[in-house]
This record gives C-alpha cells, sequence and structure tokens, in this order.
C-alpha cells in the first residue's frame, strides 16, 4: 500500500489510513484487544505488526482499515492465482515433511509442538511465525495469510 508516488513505511501507511477514515487511535486499539502502547507502536514502528502482533490482531486490524493485509504488509500477491493454505494444510504439509524425513522439527526456528498439537493457535502466534518456517519448510508464507484476510 503506497501513498501517492512515495514509498512510505508500513507504520506510517497504517497511521495515514486510519486517520483518513476517522478512526480513533483508542478505539481500534480497543477493538484489537491491545492497549494503547502497544497500537502506537504499530503505527510507529514498520516491524511491529508482523514480529509482536497477533495474527488474529492483524487481520482484525486490516479489516478494520479496508484493506488487505498483505497490503499492509507491502506484498505484492496474485490472490487470483494462488492457492490459499489453511493452518490444518500447513500442518499436514509439516508432519508430512518430517514423516518424509525431509525436515526436523528440532530444525526449525519456531517450536511448532503445540502448533502441530492444535493449528488454530497461529492465530495468537506474530506473522513472523509464518515468515521464520516458510523457508524452511516450503510454502508462501502469504498464502496462508490470504486465505484468512477473507474469511
Amino acid at each position: 500500500m503506497t501513498l501517492g508516488k512515495e514509498s512510505v513505511s508500513t507504520a506510517a501507511q497504517i497511521k495515514a489510513r486510519r486517520e483518513e477514515l476517522g478512526l480513533d487511535l483508542k478505539k481500534v486499539a480497543a477493538d484489537l484487544s491491545m492497549n494503547e502502547p502497544s497500537y502506537w507502536d504499530i503505527e510507529s514502528y514498520d516491524d511491529e505488526l508482523s514480529e509482536v502482533a497477533e495474527f488474529a490482531q492483524a487481520i482484525q486490524l486490516a479489516r478494520l482499515l479496508r484493506v488487505r493485509l498483505l497490503a499492509l504488509l507491502e506484498e505484492d500477491f496474485d490472490y487470483a492465482q494462488a492457492c490459499k493454505i489453511s493452518f490444518q494444510d500447513l500442518r499436514e504439509l509439516i508432519e508430512k515433511r518430517v514423516a518424509a524425513g525431509e525436515i526436523s522439527k528440532d530444525g526449525l526456528s519456531w517450536d511448532i509442538d503445540e502448533f502441530l498439537e492444535e493449528p488454530k493457535i497461529a492465530f495468537e502466534y506474530p506473522i513472523a511465525f509464518l515468515k521464520l518456517l516458510a523457508p524452511e519448510v516450503g510454502f508462501d508464507w502469504r498464502q496462508v495469510v490470504a486465505n484468512y484476510e477473507e474469511a
């Protein structure tokens, strides 16, 4: 999501979009079940949305701002051509690759035992969870985000 011709930081775009829509910072923070200083960080630091906020909060923020989450993250994505991946699909892919000896759970950047037990726990993880696992497991993390953007 770029405002005008200049590239604007993720945090600045989020703040600008909220202000453009006339949304109150306190109300947005409350709608995300987040305290004001935590939400302020999202509008101040580019990595907060993907590395700190829970996935469910990031999705809700995109809905409040009436934009796609991948646009907030400044990611190009071909929605028409891409298949979408659910957390359950991701769990099955990981289990298949572990069983085939292609990857080791212990060799992954994230402890995934909790995720394998209950994939929906990933809604409580930051998007960084997907970004870290993607190259190690072999999937496009944007396909997971796209699956839940429209859910």
